[in-house]
């Protein structure tokens, strides 16, 4: 089998090291409630009643809620977005792959029951830029964690009280 043509490819593009940046966060909170409880809130949908001024547009479903291979749109982090959900276990885990005119997002969520009431979840967030505007978002990935450990307190709120921060 001749392979010349992508061995050349490979070595250029090795040559010309990409410029374009990657990085991740992780976050890992424990709640008070179990994983078929807690599950369910990990959709665009059901959204809306936890998270404040929540906006996402449901593009492909068939329940209607997160699952496999549905896609939705949403510009709530400040970006036209659409998301696509890649991975879906429900009670244990989902994975989602964003994308905006600069970036590619994926977002790996995991729920581990603990076995005595309380789960724990865990968030991995990896940002690939696609250029230059992208690479700064990279850049700022370490500052958003505070919005996102934010958006982690209004998840909290809502499992503790039943009801949206207000």
């Amino acid at each position: 089998m001749n392979t010349e043509r992508s061995e050349k490819f490979v070595k250029e593009w090795a040559q010309n090291v990409n410029s374009l940046r990657r990085a991740s966060i992780t976050c890992q909170r424990d709640f008070k409630t179990i994983p078929e409880e807690f599950f369910p809130l990990l959709c665009p949908t059901t959204e809306y009643d936890w998270i404040p001024n929540w906006g996402g547009e449901l593009l492909h479903s068939k329940s209607g809620l997160a699952e496999y291979n549905c896609i939705f749109r949403t510009s709530f982090f400040g970006k036209d977005e659409i998301w696509c959900c890649s991975r879906y276990e429900p009670n244990r885990a989902i994975e989602f792959v964003r994308f905006s005119v600069d970036t590619c997002e994926k977002m790996e969520i995991s729920v581990t029951d603990n076995f005595d009431g309380t789960i724990t979840g865990k968030w991995v967030l990896t940002v690939s830029a696609l250029n230059e505007n992208g690479n700064n978002a990279v850049i700022e990935l370490e500052s958003g964690r505070q919005d996102f450990e934010r958006l982690l307190d209004t998840l909290t709120y809502y499992i503790n009280n039943g009801e949206m921060v207000s």
